[in-house]
């Protein structure tokens, strides 16, 4: 009878563990790694002056998106780079100011951002985002 219940307790002990390491792998699978899952693939934002922004990974970190005022005035944007170095994330694009360019300074956590940014040299105001997965 002993060697049956340690037997019985060996072998459930053995399928927990099995079934616990598959519920975590598959976990695991559904999760971003490292920088690209901080990174997300959709952003959607507001800086000075009732401007909001949706930008959309392309590949890597490479966006695209729109600008958008409370006018309705609407401003494509094709080339949004997001670079993370830590908690610190760094973002250009090239339009903005009258095409001198934007930089973005910041502090990324899961599912946000936010910082200071400057247009064509020239301190802009703050901005703040919500990071997803998915639009």
């Amino acid at each position: 009878m002993k060697r049956w219940t340690i037997l019985s307790a060996a072998s459930g002990a053995i399928l927990l563990a099995g079934l616990a390491t598959d519920v975590l792998s598959q976990q695991l699978e559904n999760l971003p790694a490292g920088m690209e899952g901080l990174r997300g693939r959709h952003w959607h934002g507001n800086e000075c002056c009732n401007w909001s922004w949706d930008w959309t990974q392309v590949n890597g970190p490479i966006f695209r998106g729109v600008f958008q005022n409370k006018n309705g005035q609407r401003l494509p944007e094709d080339d949004i780079q997001i670079s993370i170095h830590g908690n610190s994330v760094t973002i250009t694009r090239k339009g903005g100011s009258d095409a001198g360019g934007c930089t973005y300074v910041g502090t990324i956590r899961p599912g946000g951002a936010e910082g200071n940014y400057s247009c064509a040299g020239k301190p802009a105001g703050t901005w703040a985002a919500t990071i997803s997965q998915t639009p």
